[in-house]
């Protein structure tokens, strides 16, 4: 049975957010961090991804300062924590190629539990770099500042009364860099009883956040042992996410395309390894779009362009399933069908290391003309149910295998682990 449960938000106590936000971690940058901390002196990236210092130490550092500052802002009242367990509803608006798109959803606390417990399902493998700086920052602060982002494929039931919660006054808002944040506050013992009963028999899909989820699960033991206590109420029983209906019609999933950092002997006999599988075909983009448009022509068969040596091809073979009859999905082929093998022929070569990724044909193209890869895999967009019926089988695609856009921003709620979430 999936629990989900109100809880008690740590939040900004303004109502405008516009300066407050920030990305998560992942996506920043140096230079956007920089400029983060020159936007607002209470903006959240100095909880988030504080700077670091060549005199940092064991007592000063970028965690311990995120705990210091977490302190001040919750002691001069820039942060609150609501007295009231709450749902919050929240809506995105933003563009993408002239496009307008409308997100819906809600954040909401889900009980912590292993992934083979089949309640909260991954849907793709982690890299292990982030894990670490992730949970020192959230035991030091003993809070988690950006949420785990979900999908479940729900019932009319939970859309209204989440649409019945978009009339009402908001609590929040935030305007800026081609988005439009709003956020809601549902509390009423009615309507989150309903919320809660209405998740009892559906899976959570990870979404986006795989390394969130797991560190708040380390976490959650971490928490367990220094306070001795174990009941439903407690906090860091708990990961808080933003819950989204995989049938939203706001939910925009872009391909995310590898670069291959490997060496001339590799790169050479690339093609030799994928013709074992694939037709390949010489083609001649005049544009972005064109691979696009390329691509979107063979939706239903394995399908990718490969940038190399200056030239494009088009890789393609008719689509494949499972022996338990699961679609296998674009990303796996690739893995399975070319990198895997081609990684085989160097002991040592892997995936880890050797791929890097980007949502961008444009950048993709650059790295390789600029010598920081040797070829670019551009390929389709991951189709969601295909993702989520693999993911019910326990089955996990490849590292960056989807690209969520956009991401969710870090700021609007947050989760202080120690406080009890069922205060009302």
């Amino acid at each position: 049975m999936t629990k989900i449960k109100p809880f008690r938000a740590l939040r900004y106590a303004d109502f405008n957010l516009t300066d407050l936000l920030c990305p998560p971690y992942d996506i920043i940058n140096l230079e956007m961090q920089e400029e983060l901390y020159n936007r607002d002196e209470c903006n959240i990236i100095r909880l988030e991804w504080g700077k670091t210092s060549d005199e940092d130490n064991e007592t000063d550092n970028r965690y311990t300062r995120a705990k210091e500052t977490l302190s001040q802002w919750l002691a001069d009242g820039t942060l609150i924590i609501d007295e009231k367990s709450a749902f919050y509803p929240h809506r995105q608006k933003f563009n993408w190629e002239g496009k307008e798109y409308i997100r819906e959803g809600f954040f909401a606390a889900i009980e912590l539990t292993p992934f083979d417990k089949g309640q909260v399902l991954p849907h793709e493998w982690t890299l292990k770099g982030p894990k670490a700086d992730r949970l020192k920052l959230m035991q030091t602060s003993e809070c988690s500042f950006s949420p785990v982002f979900g999908l479940y494929d729900g019932s009319s039931e939970i859309g209204t009364i989440i649409k019945e919660a978009l009339k009402t006054s908001p609590i929040a808002t935030a305007e800026g860099n081609g988005f439009s944040e709003t956020l809601w506050k549902i509390d009423s013992k009615e309507k989150t009883e309903l919320l809660e009963k209405s998740f009892e028999s559906l899976e959570i899909l990870i979404a986006d956040g795989h390394h969130r989820y797991e560190t708040t699960l380390t976490l959650r033991d971490y928490m367990r042992n220094l306070c001795h206590r174990n009941d439903d109420s407690c906090g860091y029983n708990y990961v808080f996410m933003l819950l989204i209906d995989i049938n939203d019609t706001g939910l925009l999933v872009l391909p995310t395309h590898r670069c291959l950092v490997i060496n001339d002997n590799l790169k050479g006999i690339f093609l030799d390894v994928a013709a074992k599988i694939f037709e390949i075909e010489e083609v001649i983009p005049a544009s972005d779009k064109e691979i696009e448009e390329i691509l979107s022509k063979h939706v239903n068969e394995h399908s990718f362009v490969v940038y190399l040596d200056n030239k494009y091809y088009l890789l393609t073979s008719p689509a494949t399933k499972t022996d338990e009859g699961l679609p296998i999905i674009d990303v796996v082929a690739l893995q399975k069908y070319i990198n895997e093998p081609l990684f085989s022929l160097e002991p040592g070569t892997g995936v880890e290391g050797n791929i890097t990724y980007t949502i961008s044909i444009n950048e993709a193209i650059k790295r390789v003309n600029e010598g920081d890869a040797a070829i670019a895999v551009f390929l389709n967009t991951t189709p969601l149910h295909d993702v989520l019926e693999n993911a019910k089988a326990g089955v996990r695609m490849p590292q960056k295998s989807t690209y969520f856009y956009p991401k969710v921003p870090t700021g609007l709620v947050m989760n202080k682990v120690r406080v009890d979430l069922n205060k009302s």
